[in-house]
This record gives C-alpha cells, structure tokens and sequence, in this order.
C-alpha cells in the first residue's frame, strides 16, 4: 500500500446549471490520455460520492503530488458566467467532510 499524506480537493470547473457526471468525467480524461479518471473519488451535484482510481493507484490529478495524494473533485467550481465561485451544493459540503 502507498503512503498518503495528501487529501487534494479539486472542481471540474463545470458552470453551474450545467452536468458533468461521474461517466462523463471519466470519458473526458480518457480522450485525454489518461489510462482511467484521475480522481480517487467524484462527488456529485447531490453529493453522491462515485468511486474513482483505487486508493491503491497512483492518481492523475496533481503533478509533483500523484504519489503521496489522493485526489478528489466535485462537480461545479465556476458561476453561471464561468467565473470561478465556491458552487459546493450542502449535499456536496457534507459529502467532502465524509
């Protein structure tokens, strides 16, 4: 097992009133040439937390910090314009301290 010494919170830098599931996500990294979705863990809109990469896998989310880090995003990230903003739902607050 590797030695995890990091929790790094990532958005998908996905507006608000528009979608970026746990599917897409993945499928979006995988056209990018990622062998799998970066993130250990993806929390949805209505907080439902997806599992991403195994813990035991060396994530793709945060360069220098893959090795030691797990990485985990939640949907949103950007206002309405595309301004960056803090869009975590409650369902997504209560869902990051789990």
């Amino acid at each position: 097992m590797r030695i995890i010494t990091l929790a790094i919170i990532h958005c998908s830098a996905t507006p608000q009133g528009v979608r970026l599931s746990f599917d897409d996500c993945r499928r979006e990294h995988i056209r990018r040439g990622f062998c799998d979705i970066g993130y250990h863990f993806y929390i949805t809109r209505n907080g439902e937390i997806h599992r991403g990469r195994p813990l035991e896998k060396i994530g793709a989310h945060c360069q220098n910090h893959n090795r030691h880090s797990i990485g985990i995003c939640y949907e949103g990230g950007l206002d309405i314009r595309g301004t960056p903003a803090d869009t975590r739902t409650p369902a997504q607050q209560a869902s990051l301290v789990a």
